[in-house]
This record gives C-alpha cells, structure tokens and sequence, in this order.
C-alpha cells in the first residue's frame, strides 16, 4: 500500500490485535494520529518520559525520536522492537501491537485550533493567569483536567498546559503558567499580551471526574492548581453529596493565590475543604495555617481514605509522596490519578 500519492506522505497503521488502521502522516507521531481517529490507547505524558503508550512493532519502518528516555524504554526493548507510540513517526505501513483502553471517561475529538489573548495577569511572583478566547474552531468541547497543547514559535514542539476552567461554549480557556528560567515554552506564554494569536491543539489527557458519588481529596502545587480548579468547579457545577479536600502546598504566602476564591467556595460549599500549608517558615508572613509538606498534611487531616479517589497535580516530589502517604491510607492505586508538573 506504501506511500500516497499526496503532498504529505501518508502510512496506514494496523494495531492488533483489534485490527483497526489508522493514517498516520509523515512527520505525525503514531499516538497523536489514534488520538485524532477516536482510538483510545493507553499514554500519558505524550513527550517520551514515561512508558505508557509502549506498543511493539510487528511489521514496517519506522524513527524513535530522540526525546525518548532511556528510562522510559530500555535498550534491550529498543532491540526487541518496542516503541513509545507519543515519539515514533512511520515510515512506511506498519502493524503494531497495543491493546486499546476501555472507555472509563469521555471521548472528545482533538482540534487544531487558533486563539486570541485576553488576559495576562501575574497570580504570584511566578505564575501568570492566561486566559485565551478560541477563534478557530470558536469552541472546543473537553473535560476538566485535561490540557492543551500550545505552539512555540521558537521551537518545533509543543508545550502542554491544563485547563484552569471547564469547558465553556464561549470559548474562554484559562491556563495557570509558571515562569521557569530559561524555558522558552514558559517565558513565551508569561510574555503574552492581550491580542496576541496562539495556536496548539487538543484537548489531551486522561485526568477526569469518573465516580461522582465518592468523597475525593486533591492536592496541588505551583501551577498544579489550575486542573484542580477546573475539576473541582466541574465537580460543584451539578448536586454532590460526598466531601471534597482540595490540600494546596506552597512555599511561602507570596506563593499562595486565590485564597479568597477558595475560601468562597467553603462558605458556599459545606462540603468542600480547602486546606493550604507553607512548606517554609517566613517570621513575616504572619502565617497562623498548616506548615509543613503537603503530603504530611494530607496524612494528619484525613483519617479514613478508603473507597476514594485522588487527584494530584504538582512537582514529581510531591507527587511521590502524596501518593505514598495515599497508599497506605488505603487509596486504591487505580483511584490514583495524576500530573507532574
């Protein structure tokens, strides 16, 4: 079958053992082109540094980007023919083997899409509040927790960014970046101003709301607020019986925002806890909170955490932790769900 006869060439991918093909064209990694043919297989990070999307490689040629970890794929895999499906691009017709994911979330299409910015607005020394309004296509349906993928002009990847808002017909989509020095990605986005364009596509990821009738507990930290709020606005946004915990670590109160829209949504909410902490002790922050890491601080407030599910977003340290400190509460691994960030 080999190449088309087309400006871009294009392949035709076979997974087994479903037996469903997609067209993958050239430069296309395999994991986006299922993604944009409604076919769910497992991944993750999308950049080559965890082993989610492996799959192995039955038939045709193919090139392993060179972002690959050498973590995430082994050498001794290399020779045996897998692959991570986020960082291989075709090079002919292929037959791979994936086993596809059941569906435990919703489906939403992914768009390549245009956008204006509205709004810039510093939250902290370090994270900016960006919020873009959708041009073309003027809205694009997804679910909290979930995140887009922004172009940089000044790189030939991409850089993802979770949603801070769930989703809006208006076309409005809010973003919480921090500012890291030397990322060019970052240092794009904080330096946006209102009327500038931004183009990306999406939306990715696999973080949603499943059981709606369990109590749940979130953690964040830096940037990792912003898919926190978008779920936990997405959650309040219809009748909920359970308990919420959102547990937000910081290093010091200048490091701290939206404290008064959480604490809004406490008085409103008499089931929704928000509990911050500062992991740095500053005399003049005048700070009377919890003090400490996260982690500690989710394992001396709640007490029983069996049947939950939980939600984390933040540095891979606290990642590690949390989940940790989750496990032995008695959070099943399956109800853990998270994004370094």
């Amino acid at each position: 079958m080999g190449v088309h006869e087309t400006e871009v060439a294009t392949y035709e991918v076979t997974l087994e053992p479903s037996g469903k093909t997609i067209i993958v064209k050239e430069g296309q990694t395999l994991l986006d082109a299922a993604i944009r043919n409604g076919i769910q297989i497992p991944y993750g990070c999308r950049h080559g540094s965890c082993s989610a999307c492996k799959a192995q490689v039955l038939e045709g040629d193919y090139q392993l980007m060179d972002r690959v970890s050498d973590y995430s794929l082994m050498s001794f895999e290399r020779e045996e023919g897998y692959i991570l499906t986020c960082s291989t691009l075709a090079e002919s017709d292929m037959v791979i083997e994936i086993e596809e994911e059941e569906a435990d979330t919703p489906f939403f299409p992914v768009y390549d899409f245009q956008a204006e910015v509205v709004e810039n607005t510093p939250c902290t020394p370090d994270i900016h509040k960006i919020v873009l309004k959708l041009a073309t296509p003027s809205s694009i349906r997804y679910a909290a927790g979930q995140f887009f993928e922004i172009d940089v002009p000044d790189l030939e990847e991409t850089r993802a960014y979770s949603m801070a808002n769930p989703y809006s017909e208006n076309g409005i989509v809010e973003f919480h970046v921090r500012r890291i020095k030397d990322g060019i990605g970052s240092n794009y986005m904080c330096d946006l101003t209102p009327g500038q364009h931004v183009t990306g596509s999406g939306p990715y990821g696999k973080m949603q709301l499943r059981d709606r009738h369990k109590d749940m507990i979130f953690v964040g930290g830096g940037s990792g607020m912003a898919p926190i709020k978008a779920l936990i606005e997405e959650l309040f946004s219809a009748p909920y019986e359970g308990n919420a915990w959102f547990f937000y670590g910081a290093r010091t109160l200048k490091d701290l925002y939206l404290l008064d829209e959480w604490r809004g949504m406490e008085e409103k909410y008499s089931n929704f806890h928000f509990i911050p902490a500062l992991s740095e002790h500053v005399p003049s922050d005048s700070w009377e909170g919890e003090q400490g890491y996260i982690a500690n601080v989710v394992e001396r407030t709640v007490e029983n955490m069996e049947n939950m599910d939980a939600f984390l977003c933040g540095p891979p340290i606290m990642i590690e932790t949390t989940i940790d400190v989750l496990s032995k509460g008695g959070v099943k691994g399956s109800n853990i769900f998270y994004d370094e960030f």
